[in-house]
């Protein structure tokens, strides 16, 4: 599981790392590297007691709160730096796949 931590330096040598995707969640340490030690330590300890993300759909009931990017999907088919941007983006994922896995 990927989780997006808020890493904040309060002082020279204190700093608060917050799970986003869990706001209680929340740890203060003396240095960065013990900052996101802890902060996985109680990420961790929350998923083996049981806590969990999960994505659900629902119908919202109405077009006007419909994602507008479908309107614009294929605008650009012959742009050469949207390409570009494209695989960057592609080739950052598979990155951040390959240290999850790790």
């Amino acid at each position: 599981m990927i989780v997006d931590i808020e890493l904040t330096r309060r002082s020279h040598d204190r700093y608060v790392a917050r799970a986003l995707q869990f706001p209680d969640v929340e740890v203060e340490a003396v240095s960065r590297e013990a900052a996101l030690a802890q902060i996985r330590e109680a990420l961790t300890a929350r998923r083996r007691a049981g806590s969990e993300i999960v994505q659900i759909t629902i119908d919202n009931g109405s077009a006007a709160l419909q994602a507008a990017w479908p309107h614009h999907a294929g605008a650009f088919p012959d742009d050469e730096a949207y390409r570009s941007m494209l695989a960057e983006v592609e080739r950052q994922r598979r990155e951040l796949n390959e240290d999850a896995e790790a």
